[in-house]
Parts: structure tokens; C-alpha cells; sequence
């Protein structure tokens, strides 16, 4: 039987699970094999919201979702890297490249200066409940790096074979199979420990070496080549090294550049969380009369001529978060079930920096961050302000914004929130600000070959956020999983 394939077709929101069901009405005839490529909410039409489906059906064998099993099978082992790989940090990059690595036959061993996820997750809930911060074990570091408690969403621009093969790889872990299809998949916090967990196992069970509270601190370079690594002041051979550091390990940054590796400058963005009623963003996104159990929760994306939302988390939590011990950022997350009055998302600044000026991202984050910081009270609690009283430039809540976050920032967010409320009626009266956003991606690039190596000192594979080639929890993976299949 031929394939049929059927594109932006309309799924009432109670036939979400009955997409065959829906295909058949459609086609008037019974089909069979359902692959769904695409599932995205449609909330365009206020008060008829409804999914738009790209779909394919046949006779032929179910397909299964691609993996990164089966998608290495299509590269040769990479003979540009020894049989042995080190790998630093176990954020997605590195978990996936550490995975990538030991399916095409390396010996992998992949240090992590924070702690296993579980003991992670103790120690953020003590941080998040009584401010105590210890310096690796925190919302940025630990197993499963910064996506690990900063939502979970799996958004990417574009789909390509190594994310898809990533989101096979959740799938496999006990992910449900409709982040394979959904044009905004999600698995939240709460889950994401245990995919963790089972993800470890996986590499364990392939042979894989980890080392937890295992932190890099150093690298020795003989003729531009790596000559060994240091681990918690133990120095050990190493010839090739995967760095996925992530975007806030700031250190790693200092200690490259001072041994000749090329960084430069790239453009981030700053600025606040705005939070909002849940059911406003309901309201306001579907219309009324709607059984948002059907839709979930609602969410937006808002572009302004200053400024943009970004990680916008519906049902979610603002949170503080910190890798330093004098300065306090903000961030948003969602559990899987999204379940939170409350709606939150980040609006941003781009900041055009001067790539030349390798430090100049950083000392912007830290001004930022250490300036929130005193205003709060030096507890790691984060200084708020309603978005009326902040366009006012008044003082609310004991802060005023505009006191301490540069007034070029504090100006673009005044025009853009003002652009929003046109988009959103409602948006300045219903918002609650929370200062500051300032870790939305690495304000670092370490320049690295087409095929993945530094340009400056062979050996160092820079891969993820941190490596500023990545930004999220997929894009992060998939650049990992690259580096093992030598693209």
C-alpha cells in the first residue's frame, strides 16, 4: 500500500490521542502505522484552539523512532581520537558524547566536578529552601548540567538527525514518545532524574568510567598538543578531551586562556523574569470558554524591536540560582506536569559584545548578578518589582530595577514591555518582575574546527553551551553526539 502523507491537518484537542482515528475520518479509509512528524498547538483562532498535525501512514512496519544506536551505524569509528577519550562535565554534551563515544568501540572516562542527580537534587531543594550554596553542587553544575533543573524543554529551531537521535536516546530511557513529534516537547524537572539516572547506567553498562565531585582544574600543553589534565590536583595523561563545561563555569574560561587556547567574545542577552497568573496567559492565549486540561498550559513567544521573551516555562517557578558565592541570578522552570498558577518567562537585551574582549560578557554577568545580591540581602533571594512600579521608576517590594541594572538594559525592557502589552493586554498590570536573567547562553566562544578540535591546541574537543555552539538541553546533546560520530 502506498504511503499517504497528510500536512497541517487540524486536531480537535480531545482527538490528540486518536490521531489514526482523526487520519481515517480525513481519508475516508482505514489506515495503519501512524508515524506522526509534527504536533503543534494552534491558538491563533481565540476561543477554538486546536492541534496542527503532519502525519504519514502506510502498511509497511511500524517505523521506530531513530536513536543513536542506529544513527551511528552509518559513521566510521572516528580514527582522528585515540582508543581512550576523557570528557568533562556531565551536562547533555557530555553525557551524550561520552554515550556517542563508547557505541563507536572508545574508552571513556568522564569527570563531573558536582554530584551524582540524586544527591543534586538534595542539595538544590536545602540551597532553594535555606540558601546554603556549595560551590559544585548547584542548579548550574551537578549531573545532567543546567537543563537539569531549569525546566526541562527540549525546543530546537530545527530538527536534524543527532537531535532526533537524542530524543530517541530519552524515548528509550522512559521518555513519553510524543517529544519525538511535538513541536514543543517538554519532560520537566522532575522526571529528567530519573532519564538521568538510567542514562548513567547505560554508560556504565557500556564500559564508561564517571567520576563525580572530580573537578578539571588545569591542562598542560606541549607544542600546541594536550599533554595531560588535572583532576583534584592530581595530574593525569590524557590525550584527547572532550570539554562540555558548560556556559557557567567561568574558571574553566580563565584557565584556557591562559594556556593560549583561542576564545573570543560572542553576543548573549540579559535581562529579568516576568511572571504572570497562569490563567491570564490562559485567557488571554486561547479565549474563553476552553478546557485548558485539553491545551495545557499556555505559553508565548514575544519579539519586540528591543527586546524578546526566551525559556518562557508555563506552569512554572522562578527560582534563584547561583555559581558563585556573592551573586544570585534568576531562572524559570516547570515540572512535567506544568501545573503551577503561575507562568513566568525571561525578557531579554541582546548584548552586541566586542569579540575581542573575551571578558567583557562575564564582568556584565557578574555586575549583574553581585549588585542583585546586595540589594536582596546577601541570602540569595532575588529582588522583585511589579512591572507598573517598575515603568513607573518607583521603588516596590523594598527594590527598584532601575538602581541597579544599567540604565540602557532598564530602557529597553520599559520600551519592549510596552510593545508586549499591545500583543497581550494586560501584560504590565498582571506582571511581576525578577532580576536578574543573565545566564541565557555563554557569553564565551572557544573557536573550534569544522570538525570539533580547537583551533589553538589539538586535543580539546569544545562541545554545548559552554563551548558556545549550543543553547539548550537538545542542541547540547546533539553537539556532543557529533563529536563521536566525527562531524
Amino acid at each position: 500500500m502506498a504511503e499517504i502523507r497528510l500536512e497541517q491537518f487540524k486536531v480537535p484537542l480531545s482527538q490528540k490521542n486518536n490521531i489514526q482515528g482523526v487520519i481515517e475520518n480525513i481519508s475516508g479509509e482505514k489506515v495503519f502505522n501512524i508515524h506522526i512528524e509534527r504536533l503543534a498547538l494552534d491558538c491563533r483562532a481565540k476561543g477554538n484552539p486546536h492541534f496542527v498535525c503532519n502525519a504519514t501512514c502506510n502498511m509497511e512496519k511500524i517505523p521506530q523512532n531513530p536513536n543513536s544506536e542506529t544513527l551511528l551505524k552509518k559513521y566510521k569509528k572516528n580514527d582522528e581520537m585515540p582508543s581512550e577519550v576523557s570528557i568533562a562535565g556531565a551536562g547533555p554534551a557530555g553525557l551524550w558524547a561520552a554515550y556517542g563515544l563508547l557505541l563507536k568501540g572508545h574508552k571513556v572516562n568522564l569527570y563531573e566536578q558536582g554530584k551524582p542527580v540524586e544527591e543534586r537534587f538534595r542539595d538544590i531543594r536545602r540551597f532553594l529552601k535555606g540558601g546554603i550554596f556549595l560551590e559544585h553542587s548547584n542548579i548550574f553544575f551537578g549531573e545532567g548540567g543546567a537543563g537539569a533543573f531549569s525546566d526541562g524543554k527540549l525546543n530546537t529551531r530545527s530538527r536534524t538527525d543527532f537531535s532526533q537521535a537524542v530524543l530517541g536516546d530519552l524515548i528509550k530511557m522512559g521518555a513519553s514518545e510524543e517529544i519525538a513529534y511535538l513541536a514543543k516537547p517538554h519532560i520537566g524537572t522532575d522526571r529528567l532524574q530519573f532519564l538521568l539516572k538510567n542514562m548513567r547506567k547505560r554508560i556504565l553498562e557500556l564500559g564508561g568510567k564517571i567520576y563525580f565531585e572530580s573537578c578539571l582544574q588545569d591542562i598542560s600543553v606541549l607544542g600546541n598538543r594536550l599533554n595531560s589534565i588535572c583532576i583534584n590536583k592530581k595530574w593525569l595523561p590524557c590525550e584527547t578531551l572532550v570539554l562540555a563545561n558548560g556556559h557557567s563555569a567561568r574558571n574553566v574560561y580563565d584557565m584556557l586562556n591562559a594556556h593560549g587556547v583561542l576564545l573570543e567574545g560572542k553576543s548573549f542577552a540579559v535581562g529579568v523574569r516576568i511572571e504572570h497568573p497562569q490563567s491570564f496567559i490562559n485567557e488571554s492565549r486561547f479565549g474563553r470558554g476552553v478546557d485548558y486540561k485539553l491545551t495545557g498550559a499556555a505559553d508565548y513567544t514575544l519579539t519586540g524591536k528591543t527586546a524578546y521573551s526566551f525559556c518562557m516555562c508555563p506552569g512554572g517557578v522562578v527560582i534563584p540560582c547561583a555559581s558563585e558565592p556573592d551573586g544570585v541570578a534568576t531562572n524559570g522552570m516547570s515540572y512535567s506536569r506544568r501545573n503551577s498558577p503561575f507562568a513566568n518567562s525571561a525578557i531579554i537585551v541582546p548584548c552586541n559584545m566586542d569579540k575581542s574582549d573575551i571578558k567583557s560578557g562575564i564582568a556584565l554577568q557578574r555586575q549583574l548578578e553581585r549588585a542583585a545580591f546586595e540589594v536582596a540581602g546577601k541570602n540569595f533571594s532575588l529582588p522583585k518589582q511589579s512591572a507598573e512600579s517598575f515603568l513607573a521608576k518607583k521603588h516596590d517590594k523594598d527594590c527598584n530595577l532601575w538602581d541597579f541594572m544599567p540604565n540602557d538594559i532598564c530602557s529597553a525592557l520599559e520600551a519592549a514591555l510596552y510593545e508586549f502589552e499591545k500583543k497581550i493586554p494586560g501584560f504590565i498590570k498582571n506582571g511581576l518582575l525578577t532580576a536578574p536573567e543573565t545566564r541565557t547562553s555563554s557569553p564565551i566562544r572557544i573557536v573550534r574546527k569544522e570538525n570539533g578540535e580547537s583551533v589553538s591546541v589539538s586535543g580539546i574537543y569544545p562541545v554545548g553551551e559552554g563551548a558556545g555552539y549550543a543553547g539548550g538541553i537538545l542542541t547540547s546533546a546533539a553537539d556532543g553526539l557529533r563529536i563521536a560520530a566525527g562531524q
